[in-house]
């Protein structure tokens, strides 16, 4: 995975090839100063629940802004 410095990374939420771990792990080695998962249409209810609690979780280890950002809901970048 590319690695390059972004104050605010757009972050896959959900994709075939992707395991949370990695995601976790590319998150980390981003380091920005804001994250917001986006890419999340196929995940049903439980699977939304279980990605927001892994954001959060690293949102409070990081110190810093990482969410998902819900249908329709906007952030200046």
């Amino acid at each position: 995975m590319t690695t390059v410095r972004a104050p605010t990374l757009l972050l896959p939420g959900q994709a075939p090839w992707l395991t949370v771990p990695d995601m976790i792990d590319y998150l980390r080695r981003m380091a920005p100063h804001r994250a917001y998962a986006i890419h999340d249409g196929l995940l049903n209810e439980w699977g939304l629940r279980v990605l927001d609690d892994v954001l959060a979780m690293e949102a409070e280890r990081a110190g810093t802004e990482i969410r998902r950002l819900c249908p329709g809901e906007s952030v200046e970048v």
